[in-house]
């Protein structure tokens, strides 16, 4: 079935173009995260955030995860720094409901979802990262319950070279470099980045070292991307999964292949990808002892999928599938494998102008499981040009990982018993725009049964995975952008954010959880962007509040200003202060996180 899936998808990449074109087109690269689908009149029915402009430059941040982990209702739970090892939580869910995209392509881990973050590209790669909050899986399939990132790649448009350098406190040092360039039809970037510390406190050191290439050909029937991605880090994991062990180390490697396109004729499009992702981990549980409860894991996931679309005067169609398969190697969990077939449909009926309709539905088979089945529907009605309002409905569901089935240490153990979680989500709110000003406001609810987490009965026991059965939250987030400039024409400030997001989940229980029921409870967000004098002044500051605790706030600023701005050559100098008032503070399992810490350095472009 693989095979011939493949032969398929091949043919339309190859074989298919010169029948679906008549003369040349110049594509961009356009991916909507919320559905396949144009939305009609501009505007979506879901709750979107979009990371858009030259993240590099307009960034306070060097990772990903911190980057995304200023945005309400994003909970990044980091174990460290610059981008060491974090978990992502939307809307109050655990780190393994949410999915990650590269441009489209779902990149979970099916070990475990501590790496879905280990993403192969640095900063300079990245267009923007769409993210969209709420139940996906009628589009992206399993783990979709919180939401879904979208990490949507650059592609190389001029020749340019980039270089960066850093460093800072705890011996902290980073350097990266882009090179972009422009041969005809062909453009290309390679990009490569290391970035090290000695760490913080003991078992805290990292060393990550990243490399990338991106390379889009323009042909006369559309434009072809291909992707490869390596990432290698090496870090101390002072208890990262156990309170009971203090000296655990970890290193990982990722590597992310793929190849997309798009077929264009009349009002149809072809959009064929194939994807290949393998992730290698050694885990040590105590370095004092080696060789003891070290554990080699290796997973592969690879498959294609074929998405068409069909846009129609009364209503636009578009339907597909996907086949793939997730594999692990582990001197641990043993080798496992599972296959998966997906077909999907979105249909969107053009039934007034100020009306946008989403209806999708999505049937997954895994050889191990059996059927999911995912229905969405999702509406935007526009009441004025400033004024939308939005509602949606759709179930979600998650497969176990082969941790949650097989793992077993001294600390952590697996149940192979286990059954896939689901839920049902709903969410109404309202958009508001005008020319200084955006604001969103949005009430969701989730009711989640046979939930997956690892529970124990007391604090010495190890965690152990089980079905804990329903658990029901509901949850209200506000977001604010005001940008002076766009009022008065020239403004000193240039952007003031505000994101607010409460929420509470209910289970009946008698026992400690490691992930569903420790959430966030309250999260506020807001930062400043403003110039003086040619200085760049930007600051974010992070207000969590976890069930049970008092919570903390956490500041992060950048000042920055270009020393050389001419003719095509910038040079600009910066400096970050990470946690500028030292607060003390832990995001997961209480693995403490740095106080103060300062990096400065200069970005040299031409």
């Amino acid at each position: 079935m693989l095979k011939r899936v493949f032969l398929i998808s091949l043919y339309f990449l190859v074989v298919a173009p010169p029948l679906f074109s008549d003369e040349p087109h110049q594509l961009e690269k356009i991916v909507v995260t919320p559905s396949r689908l144009p939305a009609q009149g501009g505007f979506a029915a879901r709750s979107v955030t979009i990371i858009d402009g030259s993240i590099p430059e307009a960034s306070i941040y060097t990772s990903i995860p911190d980057t995304i982990g200023a945005i309400g209702g994003i909970d990044i739970r980091r174990r460290g720094p610059e981008g060491v090892q974090a978990d992502i939580n939307i809307r109050g869910t655990t780190f393994e409901q949410n999915s990650v995209l590269i441009d489209g392509v779902r990149v979970n881990d099916p070990q475990t979802g501590h790496f879905n973050l280990d993403l192969p590209l640095t900063l300079e790669d990245i267009e923007r990262i769409e993210i969209l909050k709420g139940p996906a899986s009628s589009i992206y399939g399993p783990n979709s319950f919180g939401g879904v990132i979208n990490v949507i790649t650059k592609r190389p448009e001029a020749d340019k070279v980039t270089i960066n350098s850093s460093g800072g406190s705890y011996d902290y040092f980073d350097i990266n470099s882009s090179v972009s360039s422009v041969s005809g039809p062909l453009t290309n970037r390679f990009s490569i980045e290391e970035k090290r510390s000695t760490g913080y406190m003991p078992e805290t050191e990292f060393n990550i070292f990243s490399l990338s290439n991106t390379s889009s050909l323009k042909t006369l029937f559309g434009i072809y991307d291909f992707f490869f991605g390596f990432l290698k880090k090496d870090f101390g994991a002072d208890s990262f999964y156990s309170n009971l062990f203090s000296n655990e180390e970890e290193h990982t490697d990722t590597r992310f292949f793929k190849i997309d396109g798009e077929i264009e004729k009349d009002n149809l499009r072809i959009e064929p990808k194939l994807f290949l992702r393998r992730h290698r981990d050694k885990f040590m549980l105590d370095t004092n002892r080696p060789g003891w409860q070290t554990n080699y894991h290796t997973t592969y996931d690879y498959g294609i999928e074929t998405n068409f679309v069909f846009e129609h005067p009364f209503m636009d169609v578009s339907y597909g599938f996907e086949v793939s398969r997730d594999r692990i190697d582990s001197t641990n969990l043993q080798t496992h494998k599972r296959d998966n077939l997906s077909l999907f449909t979105e249909l969107s009926p053009k039934i007034l102008d100020d009306l946008y309709l989403n209806i999708g539905i999505r049937e997954d088979h895994f050889s191990s499981f059996g059927w999911e089945c995912s229905p969405s529907v999702s509406a935007g009605y526009r009441l004025s040009d400033q004024l939308t309002v939005r509602g949606s409905a759709g179930r979600s569901y998650r497969i176990p990982t082969f941790t949650d089935l097989y793992y077993g240490d001294s600390a952590n153990i697996g149940n192979s018993a286990l059954r896939p979680e689901s839920a049902w989500s709903y969410e109404a709110g309202m958009d508001y725009k005008i020319k200084f000003l955006e604001l969103s406001a949005t009430y969701f609810h989730r009711d989640t049964y046979d939930t997956i987490d690892w529970t124990r009965p007391l604090p010495t026991d190890p965690w152990r995975a089980s079905n804990i059965g329903s658990v029901r939250t509901n949850g209200f987030e506000l977001s604010l952008s005001l940008k002076p400039v766009n009022l008065f024409g020239s403004s000193p400030v240039k952007n003031i954010f505000f994101d607010y997001t409460t929420l509470d989940s209910y289970n009946k229980h008698d026992y400690l959880s490691k992930y569903a029921l420790d959430y966030l409870k309250q999260h506020m967000t807001a930062g400043l962007e403003y110039e003086f004098m040619g200085f760049r002044n930007s600051w974010v500051i992070n207000y969590k509040k976890r069930i049970g605790d008092s919570g903390f706030v956490v500041a992060d600023t950048r000042v920055s200003k270009n020393i050389l701005d001419k003719k095509g050559v910038i040079l600009e100098a910066y400096l970050d202060i990470s946690n500028i008032f030292d607060i003390d503070y832990s995001e997961q399992s209480n693995v403490p996180m740095p106080g103060r810490w300062i990096k400065s350095g200069v970005k040299f472009e031409f």
